[in-house]
């Protein structure tokens, strides 16, 4: 068995996988043939989920810093969303790798034998844009998540909650196999020493071997800092079911129910010790460019501060120069008004 993904393993190892299928896709164009036009649809989806991802990671690691302006509005996210769109998202990715292997193997043994007839392009085609689908759905997720925690306009950041609500909603009732993958964190006998390890403080599992008891009904207080919706649905119990981001110190302690051995490049990618290694990394070059970020705006001010100084003291001296008269007081034209006389000629 290999080793459950959690948060942080996936995203880092969605930015991996993302660089690898670009470079990937990229070698599949490279001459054109019939496949160019899904491909280059797939290579645009998988460049913006790879940057919504980037800007996702950052947003956590402000917030588990405690850096996050709005650290309040994490309990506007509920837990099993991020972890269902993570899973989603990982798989969606895994499949595409396995369709570009599919791809390149074709082209090989096209050299040999005849071209792929057009049913075997359009079979490609509509399996390329349905992951592309896919893809993009949960790249517009995350998106709604980062608006929620970062955006400063209230209700925008209230739409993109009840958004977000409505989207996990309806992805967790039409995606039965991805409901239930939700399930089995808890439903397998496994699953235990999951829940065990990975629980938050003062969390207490139930036992494995006894059936799920419906989970007791939250009181006011907790209906109105949860995510809308989260008191009154039970989508697909998992051991954080209850819990927001707001309750996670460290997004690596929560499991997603995918395994290393079920994606393509998993034990490479998609591991703690991976993203033990290249978090290290990840985290500098964020911080890094958020300290830029923060000397451009100071060179911006300073520039902007520097400039209005040096046109003032220009214009006093321009002034005194010209016998205290300021620059910027241009002497105003006297304006000319010219009469139009008309003649008035009589006919006799």
């Amino acid at each position: 068995m290999g080793e459950i993904l959690s948060i942080t393993t996936a995203i880092i190892g969605l930015l991996a996988v993302g660089g690898r299928t670009m470079e990937r896709i990229w070698d599949l164009n490279l001459p054109a043939t019939k496949h160019s036009p899904a491909l280059c649809h797939a290579l645009q989806e998988v460049k913006q989920c790879r940057s919504t991802v980037t800007l996702l990671y950052k947003t956590l690691s402000l917030l588990e810093a405690g850096r996050l302006p709005l650290a309040e509005r994490a309990a506007w996210i509920a837990v099993d969303d991020l972890a269902a769109t993570l899973t989603d998202t990982v798989l969606a990715f895994s499949d595409l790798q396995a369709v570009c292997d599919e791809l390149d193997q074709s082209r090989h043994l096209a050299s040999i034998a005849a071209a792929p007839g057009p049913e075997t392009t359009s079979a490609y085609a509509q399996r390329i844009g349905a992951l592309c689908s896919r893809i993009r759905w949960q790249s517009l997720s995350m998106n709604l998540m980062i608006t929620i925690l970062k955006c400063p306009g209230e209700a925008d950041a209230e739409n993109a909650r009840v958004g977000l609500h409505q989207r996990l909603t309806r992805i967790l009732t039409s995606n039965t196999a991805l409901s239930h993958r939700m399930r089995l964190l808890q439903g397998s006998p496994s699953s235990g020493t999951i829940i065990d390890r990975n629980s938050p403080p003062h969390y207490s599992p139930s036992d494995p071997g006894m059936p799920p008891s419906s989970p007791p009904r939250p009181t006011p207080s907790d209906s109105d800092s949860a995510p809308p919706g989260l008191a009154d649905r039970r989508r697909a119990a998992s051991p954080f079911s209850d819990y927001t981001l707001a309750d996670i110190p460290v997004m690596s302690i929560v499991s997603l129910p995918v395994t290393t051995d079920e994606l393509r490049d998993g034990s490479d990618v998609y591991t703690a010790a991976y993203a033990r290694r290249m978090g290290r990394h990840l985290g500098e070059l964020a911080w890094r460019a958020e300290a830029q970020n923060a000397s451009r705006t100071l060179e911006g001010i300073r520039g902007r501060a520097d400039a209005d100084h040096n046109r003032d003291s220009t214009a006093g001296t321009v002034g005194s120069h010209e016998g205290g008269v300021p620059a910027h007081a241009a002497a105003a034209k006297k304006s000319r008004f010219y009469s139009i006389r008309v003649r008035r000629r009589c006919r006799a």
